[in-house]
């Protein structure tokens, strides 16, 4: 037996005399280091995917479908539908409308959030931190625009913290945190330190740009968003937006199409990387080519054929007769269905209707909805628009009204060449046009507004914001029977009824701040 107990002793003695030493590394021992994590990961890479999910590239849901397509281009006039689609009738259906906010969060936001968090503190990645921050307030600018009060400040924080239950933060204070995030990023970028390489999708396209250029183009679309962001508190706090619109202004704009942010799409990997919205017009789903799903609204074709608008010629296609001939185009009016001839909101009962859907202009695919085409972001046509307003005003951005609204209508003509070669709009054209309709300080929000919108073509995302806060194009609701507004057009998107389940002391205390979760509640920079 004491035989036994000595070589037990033995046999244990070696593990005895390892034991602090084991101790002492345990966590270092015990880790797989073929197994990725947080670590080991590429934040470049994350700020890629939440860039190309910006765009709509999620293949889990269609919100680009249902919010952007669905509800805005119809709610703005600019498409029209006579089946299902229920922005253009303002009927109210939860899954669209809180798409958005259901693919935004786990996509976007936890792409956008987790690349800000791990390269904070690390110096080598500072301008990777300081371009993401820019792209999370691209992120969040529009999320908070369709929905208003939102997680914001605790958002994406699932993961890192466990918060699964993120605060509703209020529309007010969201901006004023994303403009000085915007300021604050803007200024610390630096191009003697690395940049993001060709996962910049915006400015390192190919990964060719040297860093100046792409320090410089950055801090241009900080500014640019700064200042649309600005412009939209003009109902709320003048003097604030005055303040912020004049900064972005000093801090250096966007001043030509070459500073366009835009991201283009690849057309052979599916879903997730081809353009979104030509693959829902034009593509995979190709509502163009089912008649009166995705037609021209009367309103957006009146506007371009009234006003001899050169983009119309490229723009625009007659199905039936393939025509491009702006003299051929039609547009079909909204709030018709195809319930049959006894029903008085049948297409067929509509002034001047041809006798055949197919007779109603689409979109031209081969401009506007190449599968590989641009998704624009924020533009110089945009921002020239924005200033336009604002010189109107009497805000000291630069030149007066008529001349950033000259800008503004010539870099828009001019924005076609960059979806296609073919659609260059010629100088002697432009002039023309605004010759024929020049810029008239007395109806100069109404025009500058209504270019805005014209000039947004596609993003009905941005074409919805502006519209309720400036209240132009002044444009003609629908009344159909049914619908859920009374015959107003929707102010907002609805939250889904999952958070009242899942984050039901945060979403309700929303809904206490803001108003009742209907599409007629107006976010807080909308309110009168």
């Amino acid at each position: 037996m004491k035989s036994l107990h000595k070589l037990i002793l033995v046999l244990c003695l070696p593990a005895l005399l390892l034991a602090p030493a084991c101790t002492k590394n345990f966590e270092d021992i015990n880790t797989d280091k073929n197994k990725s994590g947080e670590a080991s990961g590429v934040p470049e890479y994350n700020f890629s995917r939440a860039l190309l999910e910006y765009t709509g590239n999620s293949d889990y849901s269609y919100e680009t479908w249902r919010v952007n397509i669905i509800y805005c281009a119809m709610m703005m006039q600019q498409l029209s539908n006579v089946s299902w689609y229920a922005g253009d009738k303002y009927l109210q259906n939860e899954g669209w409308a809180a798409s958005y906010f259901e693919r935004a969060y786990p996509d976007q936001i936890k792409y956008i959030t987790d690349v800000v968090r791990v390269t904070k503190d690390n110096p080598f990645q500072a301008n990777l931190y300081n371009i993401s921050r820019i792209a999370k307030v691209m992120i969040f600018h529009r999320l908070t625009d369709i929905y208003g009060d939102i997680p914001y400040s605790e958002a994406g924080k699932g993961y890192s913290d466990r918060n699964f239950t993120p605060k509703y933060d209020a529309q007010q204070d969201i901006y004023l945190d994303m403009l000085k995030e915007l300021d604050e990023a803007a200024k610390a970028l630096d191009a003697t330190k690395p940049l993001p390489g060709p996962g910049d999708l915006i400015y390192n396209k190919g990964g060719s740009q040297n860093g100046t250029q792409i320090v410089a183009s950055w801090r241009k679309l900080a500014y640019s968003l700064m200042l649309r962001l600005s412009m939209r508190l003009t109902k709320r706090d003048e003097a604030a937006a005055k303040t912020w619109a004049e900064k972005a202004y000093d801090g250096g704009l966007f001043a030509s199409n070459e500073d366009n942010a835009f991201i283009i799409h690849d057309a052979t990997g599916g879903r997730t990387t081809v353009n979104r919205v030509s693959n829902i017009l034009s593509g995979e789903w190709n509502a163009i080519n089912t008649p009166g799903e995705a037609s021209i609204s009367k309103t957006f074709m009146d506007f371009l054929k009234n006003n001899n608008d050169p983009r119309l010629q490229y723009i625009a296609v007659v199905p039936a007769s393939n025509s491009e001939v702006p003299a051929d185009q039609l547009g079909m009016p909204n709030g018709y269905d195809t319930n049959g001839s006894s029903s008085p909101t049948d297409i067929s009962k509509a002034p001047g209707y041809p006798g055949d859907l197919k007779k109603y202009s689409v979109l031209n695919k081969n401009v506007l909805l190449r599968l590989n085409g641009p998704s624009f972001l924020i533009t110089y046509a945009q921002t020239e628009l924005l200033l336009a307003e604002a010189a109107k005003r009497g805000w000291d951005v630069g030149a007066n009204a008529a001349t950033h609204y000259n800008n503004g209508v010539r870099a828009a003509m001019k924005q076609l060449a960059q979806y296609s070669a073919t659609a260059a709009i010629s100088d002697a054209d432009i002039q023309a046009y605004l010759t024929a309709h020049p810029y008239t300080d007395a109806d100069g929000y109404n025009q500058i507004n209504t270019q805005y919108w014209a000039a947004s073509l596609l993003d009905w995302y941005e074409s919805w914001a502006n519209w309720r806060r400036s209240g132009y194009p002044q444009l003609t609701p629908v009344n159909y029977v049914g619908n859920a507004t009374g015959g107003k057009i929707p102010r907002r998107m609805l939250y889904p009824s999952t958070e009242l389940a899942s984050n039901p002391t945060n979403y309700q205390e929303a809904i206490t701040r803001q108003g009742t979760n209907a599409l007629t509640t107006p976010v807080w920079w909308d309110k009168q």
